[in-house]
């Protein structure tokens, strides 16, 4: 499953093997002057929208891979009717990220400079 990382200037969206397989994109990193914000939420398949492609997807089931929606992209690790984090961005490739995520944890920040 998709995990978030934290560093002091990006958040980096770490995929699993076959994540990046099947949903056909590596791992990246998101700058956090390009964090719009980020929602946990109960239900994130209720969140994708637009047209796969490419990825793999199975309705209800599973979304790997980046949907097109109205002149944006959102990229998604989505797994069934699950809880997941919806991570609204600007200036950047995606107009989202969209991760599964099922324990409740503390929504990423931007790290204190020290």
């Amino acid at each position: 499953m998709a995990s978030v990382v934290e560093t002091r200037t990006s958040l980096k969206i770490s995929l699993s093997l076959t994540e990046e397989l099947f949903g056909l994109k590596r791992s990246f990193s998101v700058s956090w002057s390009q964090v719009l914000g980020i929602a946990q939420v109960p239900d994130l398949w209720v969140h994708l929208r637009g047209m796969r492609a490419p990825g793999t997807g199975f309705p209800g089931v599973i979304m790997l891979g980046t949907t097109r929606y109205e002149g944006h992209k959102d990229f998604n690790a989505v797994y069934g009717h699950r809880p997941g984090l919806v991570i609204n961005l600007t200036e950047h490739p995606f107009s989202r990220v969209l991760l599964t995520r099922d324990e409740q944890f503390p929504l990423p920040q931007p790290l204190a400079n020290s």
